[in-house]
């Protein structure tokens, strides 16, 4: 036998030794994460005949036996074929967003992290959603967290290059077709002008992720080709350095007029009971002073929902003062309506009732009962504003509940971040009315709703008091 084909068996040995090692360590990773989606043990892909046959051509040809040792290392190959089918048939189960919930919930394994981009990389065929898969693994090991700051693992010139080269085990890959190569040009078209974005919502409206989605769909199989890789790392490296600085600008600048809005809120609360004390009655019952303690608990770290994927990009952005959050509040008052409508007399007459919410509970009073019995579009401005406010209550102690399940994911948890936010300015918007509406000259219509305004305002205070912690805490969400 000649050189060259010593070389190739020598080379053969090496090569199946890598990639059984590679598919038993995938095959690892795959088994567990089914174990966790299917709630039962999922047998191991079997290497061990392959294996077997694999030693004993090693075995043979360092003997020099290498003509049988190449007839072993074709049934090394053939055995290794239902391992490699497994894995195939566990990829198909296996979600791009379960593979990254699984990596995220231990610390970064970079030897794991290329172990996976290399597998994905030589499989043959190329399920579905090996390129979502592959896409985040890219963008979770090139990209490296430096000083609260992205910054590419390799930075040299042709570095990238190199890596990719390796990483994809192939030395002549073919030519790129032309279409692949403008689909290239219009990726870098895209990541020069992430640059003109500075503001996260510009970004986000600007649906950035989603053309270069449908960019590297469009690649097809050329998205796994050596010169496409470094395009592509470079493009999830430059959106993840522009979206992450923009994305934690906006969520300070939220956060500090929120908390001045509650500084502000607070005040008024002051004014409202100062306001009160001025128009009651003599004899009036005495009542809790908001300048008292009242406890509170900062949100609990739970963890979020396994099988809920990250919201689309458009729903981070800062949502402001749009009509989903009033048709929201409007949705609830219009539950608690229905709600005190289907009492029983038994029930109106009692010291409280609790309306049932989805993750908590609201507590109604004789004056909340009052309210929501009253016509709105006949009473006074008073009725329309109790019955608004405890539907405010409602949905900011709803949002806070959503809030804490899912704090563990800022991704998860900043639209009801952007919720609660909302609520204070709208509840200080609420306060300055209710402030408004307690005065001596009030007419006789409105001040039989005092009383249940100043309740009103301490339960904002109380509501408020619940959620502050929200905005106080710089890591989150």
């Amino acid at each position: 036998m000649s050189v060259e084909q010593q070389l190739s068996i020598e080379h053969q040995i090496k090569e199946l030794e890598e990639q059984f090692t590679l598919l038993e360590r995938v095959g690892q990773v795959n088994q567990v994460i089914l174990g966790e989606l299917t709630k039962r043990t999922t047998p191991p892909a079997d290497l061990g005949q392959a294996r077997g046959f694999l030693r004993s051509a090693k075995d043979l040809f360092k003997h020099g036996d290498e003509e049988t040792a190449e007839q072993l290392l074709l049934q090394a190959r053939e055995a290794s074929q239902p391992a490699q089918q497994w894995l195939a048939v566990g990829d198909l189960g296996i979600s791009p967003f379960a593979l990254r919930t699984h990596l995220q919930k231990g610390k970064p394994n970079v030897k794991l992290q290329l172990e996976l981009i290399r597998y994905f990389l030589v499989k043959q065929p190329h399920a579905h959603n090996d390129r979502d898969k592959l896409d985040y693994l890219l963008s979770s090991y090139f990209a490296i967290e430096q000083n609260g700051e992205v910054q590419p693992r390799y930075a040299a010139p042709g570095e990238l290059e190199e890596v990719v080269q390796d990483l994809s085990a192939t030395n002549s890959p073919p030519e790129l077709a032309p279409p692949a190569e403008m689909m290239l040009h219009e990726l870098g078209s895209l990541m020069a002008n992430l640059a003109e974005f500075v503001e996260f919502d510009q970004l986000a409206n600007a649906r950035i992720v989603e053309r270069a989605r449908t960019l590297k769909i469009n690649l097809g199989e050329d998205f796994y080709h050596p010169k496409v890789l470094p395009w592509l790392i470079r493009f999830n490296i430059a959106f993840r350095r522009q979206f992450e600085a923009l994305f934690r600008e906006q969520l300070e600048g939220i956060r500090e007029l929120t908390q001045a809005r509650i500084d502000e809120a607070w005040n008024l609360i002051q004014q409202i009971e100062e306001a009160y004390e001025e128009v009651a009655l003599p004899g009036a019952e005495p009542i809790l002073r908001v300048s008292d303690p009242v406890e509170s608990q900062p949100p609990a770290a739970l963890a979020w929902e396994a099988g809920e994927e990250r919201v689309p990009l458009h729903r981070l952005r800062r949502s402001g003062e749009e009509p989903q959050e009033e048709q929201e509040l409007k949705g609830i008052v219009g539950r608690i309506a229905r709600f005190v409508a289907k009492l029983s007399v038994q029930d109106l007459q009692s010291e409280k009732v609790l309306f049932p919410l989805r993750r908590t509970q609201l507590e109604l009073g004789a004056w909340g009962l009052e309210a929501f019995r009253a016509n709105p579009d006949e009473g006074p401005e008073a009725v329309r504003t109790l019955r608004g406010g405890l539907g405010l209550v409602a949905w900011m102690e709803e949002e806070l509940a959503l809030y804490q399940e899912k704090r563990g994911d800022r991704y998860l948890s900043k639209p009801h971040f952007d919720f609660l936010s909302y609520g204070v300015a709208r509840s200080l918007n609420l306060l300055t009315t209710i402030r408004s509406l307690i005065r001596i000259d009030g007419t006789e219509a409105e001040a039989v709703w005092f009383r249940g305004l100043l309740q009103l305002a301490l339960r904002l205070a109380n509501t408020l008091n619940h959620l502050a912690p929200v905005f106080a805490e710089p890591n989150h969400p």
